[in-house]
């Protein structure tokens, strides 16, 4: 018995750090503009391949192009998910990144960098809407929270490299280096992952789908849990696909509005104007730690907070990880806040210049403990089969609208309100996070999809 469970084990945690490779090239877009913006700012036409300065719009627009792909991926992914599975969907989503790549190698423009990253949002858009779902279904009960948060890690593991290489490579070079792990995805998630049950039994092939499990989990023995994705695919045909009638279904309404809220307090702690600024930010707050070096550490807190999160989630549970999470966040962003408040102020911050290290270190371990993966796993689970693909990509493109007038907005909140009040702001929104999670966000540990369906229900 111990033998096979390993075998299960081992061949489930392979499948999820495959599919996951893909948010370790989401991670590395994300964040993609942290080392390479101060390149862009240079004169040295080594390292700076427009050969001059960006103006503050064209740097702007590079941090804010992979924003608008991140709304159109959504959209696609939900086209293609009605003639393929979510298998195919994700090897298609990792072209657009990989031609983003390409074309930074080459690229001597600014608006091919912005096309770029226009091509980077698109892939990554799609990953995350189909990615939760995907290891949602081809999970069990008891591990679906922890293998829910390997898109997590890897994608924090996709951003420490950035942080890494990217201060010290030629952004051609760069370019070249973040090819290597779509390949890898290809190959390894291509030929080895086998397309999830769910999908298969949707598109009545239950051949195959008894065939996906039984390598899923190293075993023959399948037919109770193919019986039991055969009975929630069916539950899950008796809803009507058309948007107008699902909206007046109680159990996808509460589903939208739960996994809808949680994906925009996600993008309130204004995470991705922190990353993506965050070698400039820590050149406003001072040389107590070297600029390039500071982002380092945080790459190395949100991938260790993921690591311990991945742990904790499947007993302590989704609600009390997120409001907790939203809680701590508050509290690094007012800390935050308050420091540059001073310093905007001229008031001397010398006793404290370990203060915005030591915060925004908090800011990603909150974040990455709890707010970064919940969303995605909790829409993942609360859907049926027959909804996953609208609902998802609702759910995904809430979360990219929110994030994209977040980056358009935060220089000039920064320009009109000042650094303080903005981080300020960010910390409330944590502070009313916490609150709507705690009475809104239902337990999903442990429970199986069809006890979550009749959950929202009731």
């Amino acid at each position: 018995m111990g033998q096979r469970d390993t075998k299960v084990k081992g061949f489930i945690y392979f499948a999820a750090i495959s599919t996951s490779l893909t948010t370790f090239s989401t991670g590395v877009c994300f964040v993609w503009t942290s080392p390479i913006i101060p390149k862009f700012q240079s004169e040295d036409v080594e390292l700076n391949p427009i050969g001059r300065p960006v103006t503050i719009t064209e740097s702007a627009w590079i941090v804010a192009a992979m924003t608008l792909g991140l709304m159109i991926g959504p959209i696609l992914a939900v086209l293609a998910l009605r003639f393929s599975t979510k298998k195919t969907v994700l090897l298609l989503a990792v072209g657009p990144i990989l031609f983003g790549h390409i074309t930074c190698i080459f690229a001597n423009k600014a608006n091919l960098f912005i096309f770029a990253r226009i091509l980077m949002g698109i892939g990554s858009g799609a990953v995350w809407s189909v990615l939760g779902t995907f290891i949602a279904e081809i999970a069990e009960n008891k591990n679906r929270g922890f293998l829910g948060s390997f898109p997590g890690i890897a994608s924090n593991i996709g951003s420490l490299s950035v942080y890494v290489i990217g201060p010290y490579t030629k952004i051609w070079q760069f370019s070249i280096v973040q090819i290597v792990p779509i390949i890898l995805f290809c190959m390894t998630f291509g030929f080895l992952v086998p397309d999830s049950p769910y999908d298969l039994i949707v598109r009545g092939k239950s051949d195959l789908a008894e065939k996906s499990l039984k390598k899923l989990r190293q075993t023959d023995k399948v037919g109770k849990e193919l019986l039991f994705v055969q009975e929630t695919v069916q539950r899950g045909n008796e809803c009507k696909i058309q948007f107008a009638e699902l909206i007046k279904d109680r159990g996808f309404r509460k589903g939208l509005t739960i996994s809808t809220t949680l994906m925009i307090f996600q993008q309130l702690t204004g995470i991705l104007a922190v990353v993506s600024y965050a070698e400039t930010i820590f050149r406003l707050a001072g040389d107590f730690i070297p600029p390039s070096i500071s982002p380092m550490i945080l790459g190395v807190v949100a991938t260790t907070s993921q690591l311990i999160s991945s742990k904790l989630i499947d007993k302590m549970g989704r609600k009390m990880l997120f409001s907790g999470a939203c809680i701590s966040e508050a509290i690094s962003l007012f800390a935050l806040g308050f420091y540059f408040f001073r310093l905007n102020h001229g008031l001397d911050v010398s006793a404290i210049s370990w203060v915005p290290i030591a915060s925004l270190a908090i800011f990603m371990f909150s974040f990455n403990s709890g707010l970064g993966n919940i969303p995605w796993i909790v829409t993942g689970e609360i859907f049926s089969s027959k909804v996953k693909p609208i609902a998802s990509t609702i759910t995904a493109l809430s979360n990219f609208i929110v994030s994209f007038l977040i980056v358009i907005c935060f220089p000039y909140m920064i320009e009109y309100f000042g650094m303080g009040p903005t981080f300020w702001f960010f910390g409330c929104c944590m502070v009313l996070g916490a609150i709507v999670c705690i009475w809104l966000l239902p337990e999903t540990k442990g429970k199986s999809f069809l006890e979550i369906q009749d959950l929202l229900k009731n």
